[in-house]
């Protein structure tokens, strides 16, 4: 049993100090799972992870001599249906998305390779596959022990009804990129290149406000020469404090909540993506939940002495955010329960890539989902009204447990 614990008291004490536009570059056989958990999760701060993908049959095997290895990934998933992105045309603030057979795209691939990469043609990038849904039995990779803690896919993965994960698969020839964006549900996000190389720039959070029109939209490309016009963008300062980083086969990038983001492939490239919640960043979700609530009903307050308003704010807000507010509370019982389970069993909880969380790990999941329990009980959301009995006991239930199992 390979176990991942964390220390609480170190927590409560740590203070990242790292300078403003420095990422940290740590060999992942250097560091422990407590003390990433401590310095880079609960801290919100990037990391990038060197050594990750070595052991990893995707590594071995999709990759031959440094290269894409079109051969093997056309005979084993060639007539899989895959989501494949334009570069070079604009959709809104991202790019006009299609769908295509897997076989096609990589043929189209090795053609613009043939050609050198032409700048003047259509640039195909491969988004968001969800190779292991769709491929359960196919164990290419291990999520690494780091970002093991994962409610989101816990969930999702539990219930074969939801039929949906967030974990991806991304492939894209050199010139291919993504635009400026922060990650869904304010989740962290986990990249591991086995092919090529990235590079990624960096905005914390706040610094987004600067990149935005006089509109409130985010620039498209931070390398937009509009970008330095003041009438377009009144807000913006060449002394930004962007971080670029450059990220090379078997490293792994930690993205943290609320950081906006640019992502080019300086090769033709391979990666594999998660997003993720767990107890660090799980208030960060809740609170872009309710960010997001808050514009839905004012998008529609004109409406509000209509039939059936509250359901319909909860299916805008489904349509926006990805989740509506039973969706939330159905995911983090479901995480709370999990956990109590264990503890009350004397058990450790199997997470993904089959590592297992200590009980140290469980008790500050339960704390940090109380702290949103309380937050839940105190907004004033109509389908809540029906569960308030219900939060309360779970509430009490996770105080007890706690108490009992430490004392």
């Amino acid at each position: 049993m390979e176990l991942l614990e964390i220390d609480l008291s170190s927590l409560s004490n740590q203070r990242y100090t790292s300078p403003l536009q420095q990422i940290s570059i740590v060999n992942a056989a250097d560091i422990s799972y407590k003390e990433f958990f401590a310095k880079y999760l609960f801290q919100n701060w990037p990391c990038l992870l060197k050594n990750i993908s070595q052991d990893w049959t995707c590594q071995k095997e999709w990759v031959k001599d440094g290269k894409p290895n079109f051969d093997l990934l056309s005979r084993r998933y060639g007539r899989a249906e895959v989501p494949v992105s334009n570069c070079k045309e604009r959709y809104f603030n991202a790019q006009s998305k299609r769908t295509m057979i897997l076989e096609k795209f990589l043929d189209y691939w090795q053609d613009y390779i043939g050609k050198e990469h032409p700048v003047e043609s259509d640039c195909f990038y491969m988004k968001d596959w969800h190779f292991s849904n769709e491929n359960p039995l196919e164990n290419v990779y291990r999520v690494p022990s780091f970002f093991s803690s994962d409610w989101i896919n816990e969930y999702l993965l539990k219930d074969p009804n939801l039929d949906d994960d967030y974990r991806f698969v991304y492939m894209g020839p050199k010139g291919s990129w993504t635009p400026l964006h922060v990650d869904v549900f304010s989740s962290y996000s986990w990249s591991v290149n086995i092919c090529g190389t990235k590079k990624w720039v960096f905005f914390p959070p706040g610094e987004e406000e600067m990149l935005k029109d006089k509109f409130g939209k985010l620039v498209y490309d931070v390398e937009s020469e509009d970008l330095i016009d003041s009438s377009k963008f009144p807000h913006y300062s060449p002394t930004d404090n962007r971080i670029v980083l450059i990220q090379e086969v078997g490293d792994a990038i930690f993205v943290p909540s609320g950081w906006h983001h640019q992502v080019w492939n300086l090769d033709d490239t391979i990666s594999f993506n998660h997003n993720w919640i767990n107890g660090c960043n799980i208030n960060k979700m809740w609170d872009s939940l309710s960010e997001c609530f808050k514009s839905v009903t004012q998008e529609i307050s004109d409406c509000i002495l209509m039939d059936g308003w509250d359901a319909q704010c909860q299916l805008l807000l489904k349509s926006c955010f990805g989740m509506n507010h039973m969706d939330f509370y159905t995911f983090v019982t479901m995480i709370a329960h999990s956990r109590l389970d264990c503890l009350i069993k004397g058990e450790m909880l199997k997470v993904n890539g089959g590592w297992y969380l200590g009980p140290n790990h469980c008790y500050f999941d339960l704390n940090r989902i109380n702290s949103l329990l309380t937050s839940m009980l105190n907004t004033d959301v109509s389908c809540y009204k029906d569960h308030i009995d219900e939060m309360k006991l779970l509430v009490s239930k996770i105080d007890e447990v706690i108490h009992c199992t430490i004392t």
